[in-house]
């Protein structure tokens, strides 16, 4: 029996297929918009508990994170990245996928609650670190409910209403950590946050899914099939592990040799580089069950969109590496005040891993849109094990810097090889002088920005000179075919035609 107030979808209704082009504008639309409002928001907040909390405070909190984040992959296992391909492929299996994913991640979230924390006892942490790693990981429990709601959401290409539940997530997380972050809880604030926010987010999740007739979603188990389900997830669970290698494994190898003071410092200028790529991370977000779906039928528009959004991410990206690397410690000590100087060398570093990152993320999501996953995770899982063993090499000596000198450079490395992956099918060699020009108008820029050093000693000094560099960069992009001036010209026309 169908649920009475969900009724089943019929085939006849099926909307006929959409533009690619169309989807992916819309919902990169509004992701941009939410992610922006999010990423404003997060900013301020991200200021205000870094300056509330202390380097010291960050730190706890940056371990806490960084310890989950690596142990939490072992139970997640890439289950909600396989149901999302799969759905997106094929819409009719969501019935059969949902509570099957909501029942393993279940089990696996309880199995955390009890691991996770007994390592971090067992590895020597501060009694409150431990704490705040017990906290983290129960919120696993409510993830095993909101994560497979929200892939629901995703593989039906409802990015619109994921965002809304991420902006939703924001405001909550920021209104409830501000009350408590006062109440002097400390870092573990940040934490607590989670217990209220989660729950919210799955009503959210359950509305839009039944008001949208994304389901139903009636309760369906087969657990014969859980054997089967696990070793088709395998390839992206061991991509997830190796990304929380890459992205924790340093912080808490920091901790181990250094004080929580070194772990603030770097983890300041690391989440910097988050906010830094937040316009991009709204296309990398909604690009992947489009171009699985699209795949399907026309792989020769995933390869023209593939090399369109590797020159959309470098044009921007670059010129930012530039101007942090120029400007690095004037930004840190105005976001969070002198004490945290020192992280100024590792944000001049560690902000060209930007267009490393997004080039990174990209191919990984297209490799999972065309079923590269398997080559994907060896590149992934290769890099995560020469990040771990220079990590456990140089940061006992050189600390903060050794870790932002290696991300770039194993990052560098996985970009480099997944440009040897999808080269070959994708033409990737044919974007390469475009890529070339960008960074030469990115190095130009730089020189200007060097030169109005000077200005920083101004009132207005970071402000004036990051506008000079923003004017020199665009007003290069023309002249230096940076970007095309026939695909500005088209570009233009059809924005006319569409107006009234």
């Amino acid at each position: 029996m169908h649920d009475s107030i969900t009724p089943p979808i019929n085939e006849e209704e099926t909307p006929a297929p959409r533009s690619l082009a169309r989807i992916v504008l819309r919902n990169t639309l509004a992701v941009l918009a939410g992610g922006l409002v999010m990423r404003l928001l997060n900013f301020i907040f991200m200021i205000f508990t870094t300056r509330l909390l202390g380097e010291v405070g960050l730190g706890k909190y940056a371990t806490v994170v960084a310890f989950v984040g690596v142990f939490g992959v072992f139970f997640e296992l890439g289950l909600a990245q396989y149901v999302e391909r799969s759905v997106a492929q094929d819409r009719k299996r969501t019935q059969s996928l949902f509570w099957n994913l909501v029942l393993m991640r279940l089990i696996l979230a309880i199995a955390a609650v009890v691991i996770v924390p007994s390592i971090a006892l067992v590895s020597g942490n501060d009694d409150d670190v431990v704490f705040g790693i017990f906290l983290y990981s129960l919120t696993f429990v409510l993830a095993a409910f909101l994560m497979p709601l929200s892939t629901v959401l995703s593989a039906n290409e409802r990015f619109d209403l994921v965002t809304s539940i991420q902006v939703l997530n924001q405001i909550v997380t920021i209104v409830v950590g501000v009350i408590l972050l006062l109440s002097g809880l400390g870092f573990l604030a940040l934490l607590y946050t989670g217990f209220v926010a989660m729950p919210l987010q799955i009503m959210f999740c359950i509305w839009a899914i039944r008001r949208y007739r994304l389901g139903p979603l009636k309760f369906q188990v087969n657990p014969r099939s859980w054997g089967e389900f696990i070793r088709a997830s395998i390839p992206f669970g061991i991509t997830s592990l190796a990304l929380n290698f890459n992205y924790n494994a340093d912080t808490i190898i920091l901790g181990m040799f250094h004080d929580h003071s070194e772990v603030g410092w770097y983890n300041s200028a690391y989440r910097l580089i988050f906010t830094l790529s937040a316009i991009a991370g709204a296309f990398l977000t909604v690009i992947t069950p489009s171009l699985a779906r699209e795949n399907m039928t026309d792989p020769e528009k995933v390869r023209s969109w593939t090399r369109a959004s590797i020159q959309a991410m470098a044009v921007p990206s670059l010129p930012l590496a530039v101007g942090v690397m120029l400007l690095a410690t004037p930004i840190v000590v105005l976001l969070y005040g002198e004490s945290f100087a020192p992280a100024g060398i590792m944000l001049a570093i560690v902000c060209w891993d930007t267009p490393l990152f997004l080039f990174n993320s990209l191919a990984g999501n297209i490799t999972a849109a065309v079923g590269l996953e398997r080559p994907a995770a060896r590149i992934y899982l290769l890099s995560a094990v020469l990040n771990i063993v220079l990590n456990l090499i140089f940061i006992p000596f050189w600390g903060g810097v050794a870790a932002a000198v290696i991300t770039l450079t194993t990052d560098a490395i996985s970009g480099y090889m997944f440009y040897r992956l999808l080269a070959p099918q994708m033409d990737l060699k044919r974007i390469l002088p475009s890529l070339l020009r960008a960074m030469v108008a990115a190095l130009i820029m730089g020189v200007a920005v060097f030169f109005s050093l000077p200005l920083l000693d101004l009132t207005i000094g970071l402000p004036l000179v990051v506008a000079i560099g923003v004017l020199c960069y665009a007003a290069l992009l023309l002249p230096l075919r940076v970007i095309e001036p026939a695909l500005l010209r088209s570009a233009i026309a059809r924005v006319r035609q569409r107006l009234p």
